[in-house]
């Protein structure tokens, strides 16, 4: 059931276009062996959950460096490399949050999870929701 929403991006942003992109990221961890011996059909194992949680964290933490070492709008490591391949090339800020992004839709897409969706629906829940969220201060 939908509730009336005047903030809903459902007609803005498409589900089966965020689906595609996570299958890409997810096929290309795989392509890139980051699966080898990993069973993705049952139950997430623990040691699943953890490699995907450690991943997602250490990107996390890089922004976190990036920022503590004043280096967030200086071109990342990769930029030179990026540029040299006909890539636009990124600053550390860009590369963080998009390392960030694509672990979560890897993550997701080992987890058999349509991440696209589920943050459809979060964002909707999320304007629904008290200013501060009922007075969180950050």
């Amino acid at each position: 059931m939908k509730l009336p929403n005047e903030h809903s991006i459902e007609d803005q942003v498409s589900p089966v276009s965020l689906a595609i992109l996570q299958d890409a990221i997810h096929n290309n961890a795989k392509g890139k062996g980051f699966y080898e011996g990993v069973d993705l059909q049952g139950p997430p194992a623990k040691e699943l959950v953890s490699s995907l949680v450690a991943n997602l964290h250490g990107e996390v933490s890089e922004f976190w460096e990036a920022f503590r070492n004043g280096k967030l709008g200086s071109p990342c490591d990769k930029a030179e490399k990026m540029a040299e391949l006909g890539l636009m090339p990124l600053n550390c800020a860009e590369e963080e949050l998009a390392d960030i992004v694509i672990r979560a839709f890897d993550s997701a897409g080992a987890l058999g999870i349509d991440l696209g969706r589920a943050i459809i629906a979060k964002h909707n829940y999320n304007t629904t929701r008290s200013h501060r969220h009922g007075g969180k201060q950050a």
